[in-house]
């Protein structure tokens, strides 16, 4: 095919026999799955059999770049991987879901086009630890004894300096000891910053692949540059005028604010972005002066350190930096240890599991111990290594119903938000998006920021509220028809079933594409735009496409999954509400501004058929069959995918 946008090659290496393929991209393919993630569900489709064991050498890892992937479009450096996960998505089930992941990368994805690629698929396992170089003189499956037992900086660090070239540093996708030593809650890191992406490490553990470098200096061909430079520059100047543009994350000022910018040593943007959000901060003072962590997101540290009662900000630094070196998830880790403590607390554990550790709230000693047993995985931290479900089974309480102590989980993984603290509580995005998720994620849209002064009042800053004009705005520029607007909105009022689906398509769509989904700096999520993303890609790739038959691509990858997990034996059952979300309904959560009950996205308290109704009304807008919660045969006929 002509590759215009596109590398135009997918590259496919067999780590067992060490063997590498090179297969043309399929320009049809390209047209109806755009990129990325698209790409990957549909090499899914044909490499990857029911039932397979994650960690066996028969799982595929596939990782890919849209193709805005590399180009001047602001955000265009995520990377997407689809693969099968190695957690245990039920109690007592021994399913596991098929699903992405999306990472900013500051190299990796640019120096794998730049190579030639647009996808990577990684089948196999080397006999010993090997390391994955594709660059555009070759590729090349390396000896990794050197960075066995490393962790993710020294890894990347040496990485770095050994493959540097005339394009300067190679881009790098590395696991650490966790990873190494198969804990299914271990991550993948990108460029020393970004996961790519929670709950895989183990999967290249078990490949016995510590990494991959890519470095290329091909660049990428555009159609038509003028009108691409024309599209670009019009959206860098309105990004950059807009009145909340702001290069630096704004963390809802206060105090966190205030540490965020006298802690930070410096921060870095991903490819193309016009704002840098993965920091290094370090402790200016106490007992862990010096102490720092990359990629820096001050919101956790501030949160989990009130949870885990420590004060030193700095003891919350070091902290991540040790789950970032080991590579673990860590929010899953935090919430893990935060739950094994209180059940020690309450006398449901004993120092006979724990291997002889006093666990106690506010001991900072414990909780790096309690990290080093979840990577050896020796004691309680064996089961902790397995995920939630098998924890819960260790302990004898369902961490996904212990209101106080657990959090709300869903396919056996701990939702990145929770409906009950979330500004724009049970939403379209935020709450009933992590429902219907293969691997319980939500989805950032219209509603991503709570309803504004002309719905109701509430007390958030003024300029992290919407009104329901906004949430209009933003729908039809998910390129949304008139006629499904009519449907989703009323004059003061909208379907929250109906929008979660239009807002999940348009993120597969620009996962799909390459870009991220979120830029939320100034608020205003400028590249969430259909309209001018069909536009620039209709530029890039001389491919014209509408807006709507764009989010049509991003419908068709969200089914493609779908399709892909029912094969595995998923269906609404799987679509379960999270325990501690429903006895919100009746129990509320005390916080500073009162007590708060499960709410939907206009402040309404809601109740578990409030729910259920909104699920059934997601799956009549998406065509699948409400009872079971999977795509009927006209529905993938519509698609192109019967």
């Amino acid at each position: 095919m002509e590759s215009f946008g596109y590398a135009g090659k997918i590259l496919f290496v067999d780590l067992t026999s060490r063997r590498v393929r090179e297969q043309p991209l399929d320009p049809d393919l390209a047209k109806n799955l755009v990129g990325g993630l698209g790409l990957g569900f549909n090499l899914l489709k044909e490499l990857l059999g029911p039932d397979t064991d994650p960690l066996s050498p028969e799982n595929p890892l596939v990782v890919g770049l849209g193709p805005l992937g590399g180009t001047l479009t602001p955000g265009s450096g995520k990377c997407c991987l689809t693969m099968k996960y190695p957690l245990q998505a039920g109690r007592g089930e021994k399913k596991h879901f098929v699903s992405n992941a999306t990472g900013g990368s500051r190299r990796f994805g640019a120096m794998m086009k730049g190579a030639g690629y647009d996808a990577l698929v990684i089948t196999g396992r080397s006999e010993k630890p090997c390391c994955l170089v594709v660059t555009d003189e070759g590729v090349d499956v390396a000896d990794a004894h050197e960075i066995w037992g490393r962790d993710i900086h020294e890894t990347t660090e040496f990485l770095v300096r050994k493959y540097r070239g005339r394009t300067g540093k190679p881009g790098v996708w590395t696991i650490g000891q966790a990873g190494e030593n198969l804990v299914k809650i271990a991550q993948a890191t990108l460029d020393d910053r970004n996961s790519l992406g929670r709950n895989v490490g183990a999967v290249l553990g078990s490949k016995n692949l510590k990494a991959v470098v890519t470095l290329g200096r091909k660049g990428i061909a555009v159609k038509d540059r003028k009108r691409f430079l024309k599209l670009y520059n019009e959206k860098r100047k309105e990004i950059l005028q807009h009145p909340h543009y702001q290069p630096l994350p704004r963390l809802h000022g206060g105090m966190i604010q205030h540490l965020f910018e006298t802690t930070l040593v410096e921060i870095k943007a991903c490819t193309g972005c016009l704002g840098a959000c993965r920091a290094t901060l370090e402790a200016r003072e106490g007992r862990f002066k010096g102490e720092s962590f990359r990629g820096g997101d001050l919101s956790v540290p501030a949160d989990f350190g009130r949870r885990l009662r420590l004060d030193d900000y700095g003891a919350m630094y070091k902290l991540i930096d040790a789950m970032n070196r080991y590579g673990l998830c860590m929010l899953t880790t935090l919430r893990m240890m935060f739950f094994v403590t209180r059940m020690y607390e309450r006398g449901v554990l004993t120092s006979s599991d724990t291997g002889g550790l006093e666990l106690r709230l506010g001991d900072f000693d414990t909780y790096m111990s309690l990290i080093e047993k979840i990577v050896r995985k020796e004691d309680i931290g064996a089961s902790m290594a397995e995920g939630w479900h098998v924890l819960s089974d260790r302990v004898g309480v369902d961490a996904a119903s212990e209101f106080k102590d657990g959090c709300s989980i869903i396919k056996g993984v701990d939702t990145l938000t929770d409906a009950r603290f979330w500004p724009s509580h049970f939403s379209p995005g935020m709450g009933l998006a992590n429902l219907v998720h293969s691997k319980g994620k939500h989805a950032h849209g219209a509603t991503y920021w709570p309803a504004g002064p002309d719905i109701h009042k509430e007390t958030y800053q003024p300029d992290e509220l919407q009104s329901l004009s906004d949430l209009r705005r933003d729908t039809e520029k998910m390129g949304v028809t008139r006629e499904e607007m009519a449907g989703i909105f009323t004059a003061d009022s909208f379907n929250a079933g109906k929008l979660a689906k239009y807002t999940q398509d348009a993120e597969y769509l620009y996962n799909a594409l390459g870009i991220c989904d979120c830029v939320v700096h100034w608020e205003c999520d400028p590249t969430r735009d259909v309209p001018w993303l069909a536009e620039l890609y209709s530029a890039l790739t001389g491919i014209e496409v509408s807006p709507r038959e764009f989010l049509r691509a991003g419908e068709r990858i969200y089914n493609l999954e779908k399709l892909l997990n029912v094969r595995e034996g998923f269906d609404r059952r799987d679509d379960e509400i999270p325990s501690v979300w429903l006895q919100n309904t009746q129990t509320p959560v005390r916080l500073r501004t009162g007590e708060i009950y499960l709410r939907d996205w206009f402040g309404n308290r809601i109740q578990k058929a409030d729910i259920e109704g909104m699920l059934d009304d997601y799956y009549e807008e998406r065509g699948w069959d409400i009872a079971t919660g999977t795509p009927t045969p006209a529905k993938l006929r519509e698609l192109g995918l019967a």
